[in-house]
């Protein structure tokens, strides 16, 4: 990608940041002029529910979660996870995360605030685990990270243990890529939460230099950075990265040797801005 292309006229739709982000300096994936539906990496079939010799544990798939209380095991890789806080008060409501099962079925889960320090810490995101006694609660319409009408919840007697030496492959990842098209379709609706990849045009105003550095302070002042995106013939959208989101952004942005050029980022929320 040249460094000297002249600015291009933003769209009006933002796009807020509330999932993971990953730069790089070469497309992560495919997308083409139309939307790409939800694709999953190296799914391995599987039947319903069974029972694992020898330890008499019932284990369940996504597909069969419900509403209520559930004594079965759930198996699972964790894609990513994030704070849930009150958007005036900034108080911690919990920790809301997204799941991925070995038939690449996708849940989400919510530890609440009372709880976040007795499994957080156990945690890392990448990893497989094992999940014994949750209840199923009625999934959210507003800002829904999954399809699944379900949402996993800790109850105070919930089991989570690291799931080793698996012999099962589960999908590391899983993606909804939407076009400009849709995106302004779902402006302010506060519905579902899309992903995005594209080419990174400007940052905070900056052009896209070999050797661009980013004004971190102003960023601690702002709590936020702009970043101008632009998948393959499309328009150019502003992204706007709040508080940690910003400083994740920052932090991946350093650590690689040259400026990277494309921008991967799950579960944003398109607003549409201006006139």
């Amino acid at each position: 990608m040249k460094t000297n292309e002249k600015s291009h006229a933003p769209s009006t739709i933002a796009l807020k940041h509330t999932g993971k982000i990953v730069a790089s300096s070469a497309m992560l994936m495919k997308t083409g002029g139309k939307a790409v539906g939800s694709s999953v990496i190296k799914t391995k079939p599987h039947g319903k529910a069974a029972v694992v010799s020898g330890n008499d544990v019932e284990v369940m798939g996504f597909d069969e979660v419900t509403l209520g209380p559930h004594e079965a095991e759930l198996r699972f890789r964790l894609i990513h996870f994030w704070e849930a806080r009150n958007p005036h008060t900034k108080t911690l409501i919990g920790e809301e995360m997204l799941l991925i099962d070995e038939q690449g079925n996708v849940i989400k889960r919510f530890i609440p605030a009372s709880r976040v320090q007795t499994y957080l810490r156990k945690m890392t995101s990448g990893t497989v685990y094992r999940l014994n006694k949750f209840f199923g609660s009625r999934n959210k319409a507003q800002y829904r990270v999954a399809d699944h009408n379900v949402t996993v919840m800790f109850s105070w007697n919930t089991v989570l243990t690291p799931l080793q030496n698996s012999p099962i492959l589960f999908p590391e990842d899983w993606f909804r890529f939407r076009d400009h098209e849709e995106f302004e379709a779902n402006c302010d609706l506060r519905g579902v939460l899309y992903d995005y990849v594209g080419h990174m045009r400007l940052i905070n105003g900056q052009a896209m230099t070999e050797h661009l550095i980013i004004d971190e302070s102003n960023i601690v002042e702002k709590r936020h950075l702009v970043v101008h995106v632009q998948t393959h013939g499309g328009p150019v959208m502003k992204l706007y990265l709040w508080d940690q989101a910003a400083t994740v952004f920052c932090q991946k942005f350093k650590s690689y040797g040259s400026t990277p050029r494309v921008l991967l980022v799950t579960t944003m929320n398109p607003k549409r801005i201006g006139a």
